[in-house]
């Protein structure tokens, strides 16, 4: 005898890479208390059992469209160490569209997450790209910074906002992977140039910062950092560090010092 058991999916999770813009297929590690995530063979990481939501994943007889929802946090991590580790914030069960209320995306049981993982100091870097690697440390001292949240916006038209964290060293990678190899100068004299501008910005949240004398390092969640600058929160603090010049195919280093804490 043959026994059938049907059971809803709480919905999936599709991890980009933040430079190639494609689905990250070798496999990572996924710390998820509470959640039974399964990797499938077309690498998406299916969430299929919640604790205390077993009553939602059998509901198949006109299942609710707004279930009760848990806030739940999953860790990733990249055991190749191509990858940042970073946290992730759901809110499960997802929701249906139910004809009478539309479902944004990010709340969308039928569409999966989509979740982009920053370059990692090991990630393998291409000739043509634009490299910057940027140390983070405390004013007066030699210690990095993890966790800051760098945001690198180029110069350049279609190029869009880049963000990275500093590892445990306090060391981010800041790519530009399409950046032309020669460009016109932006004023008299005419000419060409292969450098162009990149402004900088660290977030530093005191909830995820810490020094790399640390013992223990928390993975920043990005959604959250970014939700919390925008709030105002007293302990998220901005500083603008200036332009640095990139160019195609060059690797450049740069130490940004803060005052800590």
């Amino acid at each position: 005898m043959i026994e059938l058991i049907d059971r809803r999916v709480f919905g999936a999770i599709e991890f980009i890479d933040d430079l190639s813009e494609t689905r990250v297929l070798d496999p990572l590690r996924i710390d998820a208390p509470g959640v039974q995530v399964l990797r499938n063979r077309s690498g998406f990481y299916v969430l299929r059992e919640v604790d205390g939501q077993d009553a939602y994943t059998r509901a198949f007889d006109g299942p609710p469209a707004r279930p009760a929802r848990s806030e739940l946090t999953l860790n990733v991590q990249d055991p190749a160490q191509r990858y940042l580790p970073q946290r992730i914030g759901l809110a499960l069960p997802r929701w249906l569209p139910d004809g009478a209320e539309a479902v944004d995306d990010a709340d969308n049981a039928l569409k999966p997450v989509t979740v982009r993982l920053a370059p990692a100091a090991g990630m393998p870097l291409q000739g043509a790209w634009a490299v910057l690697r940027l140390k983070v440390a405390v004013s007066g001292s030699a210690t990095g910074l993890a966790n800051v949240l760098v945001e690198a916006q180029p110069a350049l038209a279609g190029q869009p906002l880049r963000r990275s964290f500093t590892d445990r060293q306090g060391e981010a990678l800041v790519v530009i992977v399409s950046a032309p190899p020669i460009l016109p100068l932006a004023g008299p004299p005419a000419g060409l140039t292969r450098e162009f501008p990149v402004a900088l910005t660290l977030v530093l949240d005191l909830s995820v910062v810490r020094p790399s004398t640390a013992t223990e390092f928390p993975s920043p969640d990005p959604a959250l950092i970014l939700q919390r600058r925008t709030d105002g929160h007293a302990d998220v603090r901005v500083v603008a560090t200036g332009e640095q010049l990139f160019s195609a195919g060059t690797r450049r280093r740069r130490t940004d010092l803060v005052i800590w804490p």
